[in-house]
């Protein structure tokens, strides 16, 4: 197999949040590149965050951010695929979130909006040099068509908020945790997977000729969807549990070490 299209995620599979991409993955990333391949990653950072911290990569491909609800050029910025929630989905996840006791934040596009500046907002702005926005309520943000929709709290809060979602909108709405504390709302259409098929089709490229590789909940749909689905080392259980290959954890360049053998066989571009 020949691989044309190598989907990554940032975060515990190429970078941990602390640290820089390491010489020995940007290295691997930037031959893999230059062996013709396509390679985007798929995150659910904001664009420009994920723009950039993956800035030291010679990303020329169009990249998967959102969890997957947009699509853009890393080069100029140009949007080529979105799919926000729409006003009636907004309004239906909020209601369904009615009562909740932790944080909750709306995106549009980069743009984040919350009804009360927390602790957790301050650092989620100062972390991510983003400006928070305060509204009085986010359903007047409806109308605008929110790309995500973010509840914040502990991990357990979080695994059963996840749950009570999923059953109650089934496949209506994307449901996924990004972290233990984040649960996210999307877009039916707007997961990792969803955005891959739509950049192989714009690309021509068979999805039987893509590998992916992740480490976190929001990873599974991708890692299902690609041809070769690589977990890294310290990926969750639900992530090591589908994957078709396991790499060593990110501490050791684990996606690194998979992409370097894959080079030296001949299965990239």
């Amino acid at each position: 197999m020949t691989y044309k299209l190598i989907a990554l995620d940032i975060d515990g599979t190429i970078r941990s949040p602390e640290y820089e991409i390491s010489t020995r993955t940007r290295t691997a990333i930037n031959r893999v590149i230059e062996a013709g391949a396509v390679v985007t990653v798929a995150t659910g950072r904001m664009f420009e965050s994920a723009r950039m911290s993956t800035a030291t990569l010679d990303l020329r491909s169009p990249i998967v951010s959102f969890q997957g609800a947009h699509v853009a050029n890393p080069v100029t910025g140009e949007l080529l695929w979105h799919m926000p929630l729409t006003g009636q989905q907004t309004i239906d996840a909020l209601d369904a979130l009615n009562g909740w006791s932790g944080d909750l934040a709306a995106y549009l596009n980069d743009d984040v909006f919350v009804t009360k500046l927390t602790p957790w907002a301050k650092g989620y702005s100062e972390r991510n040099h983003r400006d928070i926005q305060l509204v009085e309520n986010l359903r007047t943000l409806a109308s605008r068509r929110p790309t995500r929709l973010l509840a914040v709290g502990d991990p357990d809060e979080i695994f059963m908020l996840e749950s009570r979602l999923n059953k109650q909108f089934n496949s209506t709405l994307h449901i996924t945790r990004s972290l233990p504390t984040f649960c996210e709302i999307l877009h039916p259409d707007g997961g990792k997977h969803k955005a891959l098929e739509w950049l192989c089709k714009h690309l021509g490229i068979d999805p039987r000729h893509t590998i992916a590789f992740g480490n976190g909940y929001n990873d599974v749909h991708m890692l299902e969807w690609a041809g070769t689905g690589v977990a890294v080392g310290n990926a969750v259980p639900e992530v090591l549990d589908i994957a078709d290959r396991i790499a060593p954890p990110l501490e050791q360049d684990g996606t690194a070490q998979i992409l370097e053998d894959l080079l030296e066989n001949g299965k990239i571009g």
